[in-house]
């Protein structure tokens, strides 16, 4: 499976997608951890004013009303109790200590804070251990304390535990007002609006990107059509829209088929003169020479100038291979059935197979100027031709096999040269000018085809394979 688009238009909007992603991820982040920061400081700083209004509460109450003080304010999360001693032995929180002791106004020395070890506050017996050392005296003076206690005791083994704030109070009866307060847990409920918040923009924005990529990638694709159509001789001309620099490509390829085609108007034009300045003195020079008394010089003299006017009509035959026929669809199949039967009324050794419908866009007559050469070819040099006609998935196949000797491997390109021969003793009457494949090449690449050369069946005779797109 290929992850990575091929594409451009893919690979740009992966990429886009990608960054947005990779954006939203630490957006959320740091989004978590300032909001995480904010209720962590909000949850102690609501702990804390709880601990100072218990303690203002107990320190100016009678010790009858302080039970029910401190069952009022005590909850899960928060532990209050008077004791003769305090809680934390030592002060580790000075900075919070000493604001502490500013809102109450009391000495520093009388205030103790601390934040405990998460392992040590979740052992199970820690906290039995320490009310034992503690209230030996006062059997069910915090009962309730004692059940909530156990409670997280047993909620802590299953889960990991907070951090304990720890604080320790002078009193003025000489007592400790001592407490215990887990900060509220980190609360992720939040996160789940911020997500569907950040799904739905990413979303939004990914759908975006992909018109965005389209509408801007869209004349490419319209080259690339473009530049496949010129390639098998059609002109289209492009509409000049899109950024800038599409409008610059688009701008040159509408230039450059407005200057080949130019100057294939102008090899026309040229190629038209050269014929008739050619075919006027030849046509003179055979006047005269047939005029002449019969004999053996007049006769080599008409030879020789019936081959200079054919050796002419073929050049120049090679020379207007990228025929001025306009393309236009036509059936294949078709064509290549009326060809067969042409040849074979001419006596020529020609089977062609049935084969279903098959249209092109192209120049019929080209193809089958082509088609025929090859045909002729095969009769020719190889006895007979068999013909058939298959597609694949993007283009047509016409396949022409002989039973002739066939052509050495290494000479298979070098018989589509112009002027080469492959029998250097074969004359111009039996082997032509050598321009025969040549021109059928140029006429089929034209039309973004091929002539393909190999061995036929069993390694005997010669295979001629002539693709043509779809």
């Amino acid at each position: 499976m290929r992850l990575w688009p091929r594409r451009a238009g893919g690979q740009l909007a992966l990429l886009l997608i990608l960054v947005l992603l990779v954006a939203q991820v630490i957006t959320i982040v740091i989004l978590a951890g300032e909001r995480q920061g904010a209720l962590r400081s909000a949850g102690l700083e609501h702990v804390l004013q709880r601990v100072s209004d218990g303690y203002t509460l107990a320190d100016t109450t009678d010790p009858e009303r302080q039970e029910r003080i401190l069952r009022a304010l005590s909850s899960p999360t928060l532990r209050l109790s008077i004791d003769p001693e305090p809680y934390l032995t030592e002060d580790q929180a000075s900075g919070m200590t000493r604001r502490l002791a500013g809102e109450l106004g009391l000495p520093v020395e009388q205030v103790r804070t601390a934040m405990e070890a998460d392992e040590d506050d979740c052992r199970p017996d820690r906290d039995d251990h320490r009310k034992r050392e503690r209230h030996d005296d006062e059997d069910d003076k915090h009962h309730e304390y004692e059940e909530h206690r156990d409670d997280d005791d047993h909620r802590d083994e299953r889960h990991e535990c907070p951090p304990v704030l720890g604080v320790s109070l002078a009193m003025s009866s000489g007592q400790w007002f001592n407490a215990q307060a887990r900060p509220p847990a980190p609360s992720w409920l939040w996160l789940k609006a911020t997500l569907t918040s950040v799904g739905i923009t990413a979303v939004l924005l990914t759908l975006t990107l992909l018109l965005a990529v389209r509408r801007i990638l869209r004349p490419m694709n319209e080259l690339s059509r473009a530049a496949h159509a010129f390639g098998r001789g059609e002109k289209v001309r492009i509409s000049e829209k899109g950024p800038e620099d599409v409008r610059e490509v688009t701008r040159a390829f509408n230039q450059m088929q407005d200057q080949v085609g130019r100057a294939q108007e102008d090899r026309a034009r040229l190629l038209a003169a050269l014929a008739h300045d050619l075919r006027t003195p030849i046509t003179s020079m055979r006047l005269r020479v047939e005029m002449l008394p019969e004999g053996e010089d007049r006769d080599r003299l008409l030879d020789a100038l019936r081959e200079m006017q054919h050796l002419a009509e073929a050049t120049l035959d090679f020379i207007r291979g990228s025929t001025t026929e306009q393309h236009r669809r036509y059936d294949l199949a078709t064509l290549l059935d009326s060809l067969c039967g042409d040849l074979q009324e001419m006596g020529l050794a020609v089977h062609c197979e049935d084969s279903p419908r098959c249209v092109l866009q192209g120049q019929p007559e080209a193809v089958k100027r082509a088609l025929r050469n090859l045909i002729e070819n095969a009769v020719n040099y190889g006895e007979q031709a068999e013909v058939t006609l298959a597609t694949t998935g993007t283009e047509a196949v016409v396949t022409i096999i002989d039973q002739g000797p066939g052509i050495p491997e290494g000479e298979r390109e070098r018989v589509f040269e112009p002027f080469y021969r492959l029998e250097h003793s074969r004359s111009r009457e039996t082997g032509g000018a050598g321009l025969g494949l040549a021109i059928a090449r140029t006429l089929i690449r034209g039309m973004g085809g091929d002539i393909r050369l190999g061995a036929g069946p069993d390694e005997k005779g010669l295979k001629v394979s002539v693709t043509l797109p779809l």
